[in-house]
């Protein structure tokens, strides 16, 4: 009996090893994988913490976290910023951070960032961070008071310790994404450090900026302008500009397109022979080639000189005759039905077929060849975010860096592009915004709205 009951216990016991041997297995893949295999913790956008302004937010997007823990270390003291065991291994944080509010002061400090993963699977970064908590310096030195929708403003400005200084347009009427028209060094400030830190330039040595910004066609009138400082580490400062924008009332008109206007232009421009919905053609052409057209102006703005390339008043063409003016409101109607509407934001002028175009001032080309609904176009820069458009050519004289002179011929006027017929499209860009010529071939509004603030 005595071995009997042995060999049952026997028999259980070796039941129970088989029985368990499964989970043992599954135990022990399941520490090697926590030891091994589980992914090395990402935090990604730690870049962030170098600089911290006065405020700023900074996002991070961490993968395969078990636990983060984040802190700030300076003089002795550690505050801590962020400590979680997040319940999934993803996760987006977005860490509010005021230095002054956590007891931080402006100079240099440590951003200690540690993320758990697996047992053994852990990062850490030490990131050397300067902190810097007081603005640039920003005066407006000069301003005009009032500026005509579709033209534009010169402005002068003072800043010290900033990075880069800008005009920003705020209309309450079209929220969205601003306006930024860039502001041009003209006298060196000090781009130097103070103590020794990164990021902390002198604020007491100021440098003068020069800043033409538009008025756009589409703005509202509760548009307003601001001046804009930034430094290294984020901060901003921002000064209303005094100007009032004065509305305008712009002429409206219908122009019939017809299927002889379709065939001649509408078609090579799509390069197509056979056009099966000409309305639904047109309108491609007109809205969404026109708007791609501005996006590109605005990209070849870019390109500008950082100083005053021309000089007084702006030459209209020749013996021209003006055909159209700026700000047009045009309703297209074919067969009596309207298909679309675009603003004309140019002047037309018409002399005779294929009459010679001179530069209307001094600068540098910065685009010569086709340019969508514009056809053979020339750009020209002529400093500070200021350019002239000259657009329909026939024949371009011109190469993209030359230098020109006023009044030196640059092309020949043509009906190439989305044109009924010959003539010159003629436009001044501020930033790449195209803003009324009417004014800038005025010697006297150029001389009060610019040359005397230059002076």
């Amino acid at each position: 009996m005595y071995n009997g009951t042995k060999t049952t216990k026997d028999g259980f016991g070796r039941i129970g090893i088989i029985l368990l041997l499964p989970f043992i297995v599954l135990v022990l893949a399941y520490g090697a994988y926590k030891l091994f295999l589980v992914p090395d913790p990402v935090v990604h956008g730690i870049e962030a913490f170098t600089f911290l302004p006065a405020e700023k937010t900074v996002k991070l997007d961490s993968e395969n976290i078990r636990s983060i823990e984040i802190n700030i270390y300076q003089d002795g003291k550690t505050i801590e910023v962020l400590k979680e065991v997040p319940d999934t291994g993803e996760k987006v944080y977005s860490l509010d951070l005021r230095p002054k509010e956590l007891g931080l002061t402006d100079g240099k400090a440590i951003v200690s960032i540690t993320a758990k993963s697996g047992m053994l699977k852990k990062i850490q970064h030490d990131i050397e961070s300067v902190i810097d908590t007081i603005p640039p310096v920003l005066r407006i030195i000069k301003s005009p008071s009032v500026i005509h929708l579709g033209s534009s403003g010169f402005t002068v400005l003072r800043a010290g310790g900033e990075e880069s200084v800008f005009i920003t347009l705020v209309d309450k009427d079209q929220p969205g994404e601003d306006n930024v028209f860039r502001a041009f060094k003209v006298s060196p400030g000090d781009g130097g450090e103070a103590d020794g830190t990164r990021g902390s330039a002198r604020r007491d040595i100021e440098a003068t900026y020069y800043a033409f910004f538009p008025a756009p066609f589409e703005s509202g009138e509760r548009s307003t302008f601001y001046a804009v400082a930034t430094d290294t580490a984020g901060n901003r400062n921002i000064q209303a500009l005094p100007v009032r924008l004065k509305m305008e009332k712009y002429n409206s008109s219908s122009i019939n397109i017809d299927d002889g206007f379709i065939n001649r232009v509408i078609s090579p421009l799509l390069n197509a022979t056979h056009i099966p919905d000409p309305a639904a053609a047109f309108k491609e052409v007109n809205e969404e080639w026109r708007q791609q057209s501005l996006l590109q102006l605005i990209d070849i703005a870019k390109q500008t000189e950082p100083r005053i390339l021309w000089k007084g008043r702006f030459l209209q063409l020749k013996n021209s005759k003006v055909m159209a003016t700026y700000g047009d409101r045009r309703t297209y109607l074919y067969k009596g039905n309207p298909i679309s509407k675009s603003a004309h934001l140019g002047y037309d002028l018409a002399s005779y077929a294929q009459a010679p175009v001179d530069a209307a001032n001094a600068g540098i080309v910065r685009y010569a060849g086709n340019l969508s609904i514009y056809g053979n176009t020339v750009i020209i820069d002529h400093g500070l975010g200021l350019m002239t458009l000259y657009g329909h050519l026939s024949t371009i004289n011109v190469n993209v860096g030359q230098e020109v002179s006023q009044g030196e011929i640059i092309a020949h006027t043509g009906a190439t592009g989305l044109a009924g017929g010959d003539h010159l499209h003629f436009s001044m860009l501020i930033h790449g915004y195209e803003i009324s010529p009417l004014y800038w071939w005025d010697a006297n509004w150029v001389r009060v709205n610019v040359t005397d603030l230059l002076n």
